[in-house]
């Protein structure tokens, strides 16, 4: 995860959504909760990929759209993190793979998680947001 940097070229945006202090995750039909975000259009910038994700995913309005950084997968795809406050929501038009909008106080369990890789939780710590579970101290190995 490369914080703060701007790829030259990329292929989705995941915004890291707020309600206020609430982490707000959409529900995935097949996945599970997860932030809003999908593959960037022709033509689209980060910002309008992230708004329209939010908009499609959450039926959110977001406020100001920053770029926290990037990460790039073993398979090269690259995707850009962002992060927005929630300054409207209507209801879900039933159009998209998401069935469900919640604020979390703090986010799911992984199993609960699309990725339960542990990035969402290492997200929020490493750029100080709320919501993040606290970190687990390594088990010692028998």
């Amino acid at each position: 995860m490369r914080l703060g940097a701007l790829p030259g070229a990329h292929d989705s945006v995941v915004c890291l959504t707020y309600d206020g202090d609430r982490p707000l995750l959409v529900r995935h039909r097949d996945r599970g909760w997860e932030f809003p975000g999908g593959h960037s259009e022709p033509g689209e910038t980060v910002e309008d990929t992230a708004r329209r994700e939010a908009r499609e995913e959450a039926g959110a309005t977001l406020g100001e759209v920053g770029v926290v950084g990037h990460y790039v997968l073993a398979s090269g795809h690259v995707t850009v993190v962002t992060h927005a406050r929630v300054t409207g929501l209507e209801p879900l038009s039933g159009d998209f793979e998401t069935v469900g909008v919640r604020s979390f106080d703090v986010l799911p369990a992984d199993r609960e998680l699309s990725w339960a890789d542990g990035v969402y939780a290492h997200l929020l710590r490493e750029l100080g947001l709320p919501g993040a579970p606290a970190a687990q101290p390594p088990t010692a190995l028998e």
